[in-house]
């Protein structure tokens, strides 16, 4: 099955200098402002199969047609083409059959937007921001808050050996940085680009710790007790599923994590 998960658990990224000459890079997206139905034929008098709910958030694939909504163990995409209909697949861990959407109710349904990783600068750092999303599916809130990192030496592992235990095998220098805190309900975690970050110590199990980053940018290790050590090497999320497998800012009142789009 030709799937389009977009796992953090892989990801590398490509790093640039990014100068003011020099465009930033985004990807293109489709806000759904309204339902999208799904019929089980290229007609639109036949059954209805499957309903994409207005708040959702797809992402082009630079790649090929693919539309791809961001769930962190199945898949779920659009085929668009020149017809009259494209194929729809819906939310699955296998192979499925194809369903088929209006190319013209499509366009009805959706907006098409620029999604940039690098957080605008209408966010200020330090300051907390509350965005809420439409779908009650979801969690109804998640607070946010730019944190630059503090220490000289704080290092991001990007790749590593995977036939080794998980073994770093390359990092970078992030100190100065600035991630961005994602807090829901019932957890948080921290983004770096567009991508999940965690505890380095944590890679193939070597540790159960949480990830914490104070208002100041200084990282701990913190255990269930609550406890701190003090920690400065992070890494992309490896070997595992990420919470959050996408994260990317339409403006600074506009943000999508996963395939929902959170406003403020």
């Amino acid at each position: 099955m030709k799937k389009s998960i977009l796992l953090l658990a892989i990801a590398m990224l490509t790093w640039a200098s990014v100068t003011a000459q020099t465009p930033k890079s985004y990807d293109v997206g489709y806000v759904f402002v309204s339902p999208l139905n799904s019929h089980s034929k290229q007609l639109l008098k036949s059954r209805v199969m499957s309903t994409i709910d207005a708040g959702r958030v797809a992402v082009k694939s630079r790649e090929s047609d693919e539309v791809t909504f961001t769930l962190i163990d199945a898949a779920e995409y659009l085929v668009l083409g020149n017809g009259h209909f494209y194929k729809y697949y819906p939310p699955a861990q296998d192979y499925v059959p194809a369903e088929y959407v209006s190319a013209a109710e499509f366009k009805k349904a959706t907006r098409e937007v620029r999604i940039y990783s690098e957080i605008p600068g209408g966010i200020e750092i330090g300051k907390v921001y509350e965005f809420k999303v439409q779908d009650k599916s979801e969690p109804d809130r998640a607070t946010i808050r730019a944190i630059r990192l503090a220490g000289a030496d704080v290092r991001l592992v990007t790749e590593v050996d995977y036939e080794n235990g998980f073994r770093p095998s390359k990092t970078v220098n992030m100190s100065g940085e600035t991630v961005l805190e994602v807090a829901f309900p019932e957890y948080r975690t921290y983004m770096y680009k567009g991508q999940q970050i965690m505890l380095a110590s944590n890679l193939a199990g070597q540790d159960y710790s949480t990830l914490a980053i104070d208002e100041n940018g200084v990282i701990y290790a913190e255990d269930d007790k609550g406890n701190r050590r003090l920690a400065s090497e992070l890494s992309f999320v490896f070997g595992e599923y990420p919470t959050i497998g996408y994260a990317g800012w339409i403006s600074d009142t506009e943000l999508v994590i996963n395939d929902v789009l959170y406003v403020r």
